[in-house]
């Protein structure tokens, strides 16, 4: 217990909530936000289910699921939930089933690092960053349903488009959209990379294509 301790720096009391409160604090906006999930449509999550998963730093094993929405891993003590530091040493965390591995980059140089899937590593990773936004679907407060009864305002979990990032093995970030974001970083392989085009289909939106094009220059 006291390894687990040490291993899960918890954030102070008053950043801690049980899931039974059904309200979630996010720090996405300039203003940090108290969200009662249980009231939006859809899921936040990764996996609505906690998982079994390890900081790789620490090599131990504790229930844990991804909340997308506000860009956290929350990690659960018997009933109640925490949410894990995103800082050191706590840069990986490994789920077992599905197999998903999560790495904490700073990508924007600013001190605000968030959490993404690693699809390939190697000299050079391939990163994939999953948003999700809340979506407020206003109703005519006049507009009525066939039955007579008058329709409510909602919110919904959306998710939008992933982006891929490159890390090179300079520890510089690269946002995948088209080939010439790759052709622009690697000059020197140019002509390689022009064939490597050449014969394959790469599709800038699919998880296959960047992780057959990252090994490609792992090679």
């Amino acid at each position: 217990m006291k390894n687990i301790i040490t291993i899960f720096l918890l954030i102070s009391i008053q950043l801690c909530y049980s899931q039974e409160m059904g309200y979630q604090m996010t720090t996405t906006s300039s203003k940090e936000e108290f969200l009662k999930y249980s009231e939006i449509t859809g899921s936040p999550f990764l996996n609505d289910a906690f998982k079994q998963a390890k900081a790789t730093c620490c090599n131990e094993i504790a229930p844990m699921r991804y909340d997308i929405y506000a860009d956290e891993i929350e990690y659960k003590k018997g009933d109640v939930v925490y949410r894990l530091l995103k800082q050191k040493p706590y840069t990986r965390i490994e789920f077992a089933n599905p197999n998903v591995t999560l790495v904490l980059e700073d990508i924007e140089n600013n001190n605000k690092p968030g959490y993404f899937i690693l699809l390939a590593d190697g000299k050079n990773s391939l990163l994939k960053k999953l948003n999700i936004k809340i979506e407020n679907i206003v109703v005519d407060p006049k507009k009525t349903t066939g039955y007579g009864k008058k329709e409510e305002s909602s919110s919904n979990f959306k998710e939008s488009k992933p982006a891929y990032y490159i890390k090179t093995e300079k520890n510089t970030y690269i946002l995948l959209k088209t080939k010439k974001d790759i052709l622009e970083v690697y000059p020197e392989k140019s002509r390689e990379l022009n064939n490597f085009f050449d014969s394959n289909s790469i599709k800038f939106n699919k998880d296959d294509s960047l992780v057959k094009l990252v090994n490609f220059l792992n090679k």
